[in-house]
């Protein structure tokens, strides 16, 4: 009599298993169904936004190099023009003063002979030429460099 109880129950148990097991796989082929018609409905959308995300990151990334290039001319250019203001400023207003400089009192001696040297030959003024000639020959490699020629 035990043996018939437990065949019994164990065969209820194996066909509510089977069953439930045949349930879950109706509502897993019907949400599985459901999942792959959204995602064939959406998927070309997803996939026009995610294009169009990425255009638009990249023309942000285009203009941002782009003001970043034309900042870096307006460095170029500035310090071609104030390195020539400098020169001209230096040319103008050259006194052969080295007293801002600090040094030693045993070079001070040395460099005061050869800077009075210097100044007595003429080699000062022109080695201030020769600065304003190299900044003259700059800002024309430049002006050329922007202007296309090689």
């Amino acid at each position: 009599m035990y043996e018939f109880f437990y065949g019994l129950f164990q065969n209820l148990v194996n066909a509510f298993r089977s069953f439930f097991t045949w349930v879950g796989g109706l509502f897993q082929g019907l949400f599985e169904g459901i999942r792959n018609i959204f995602i064939a409905l959406l998927k070309p959308v997803v996939l026009f936004f995610k294009g169009f995300f990425y255009m638009l990151g990249k023309c942000f990334y285009i203009v941002v190099l782009v003001i970043q290039v034309v900042f870096g001319l307006f460095k170029v250019v500035g310090a071609v023009i104030a390195g020539a203001f400098n020169t001209f400023a230096q040319l103008l207003n050259f006194s052969g003063s080295t007293g801002h400089y600090y040094l030693p009192g045993a070079y001070q001696q040395g460099w005061s002979s050869v800077t009075n040297f210097f100044n007595s030959t003429g080699f000062s003024t022109i080695a201030l030429i020769m600065a304003a000639f190299i900044w003259l020959m700059t800002a024309y490699a430049v002006i050329r460099i922007a202007g296309g020629e090689k």
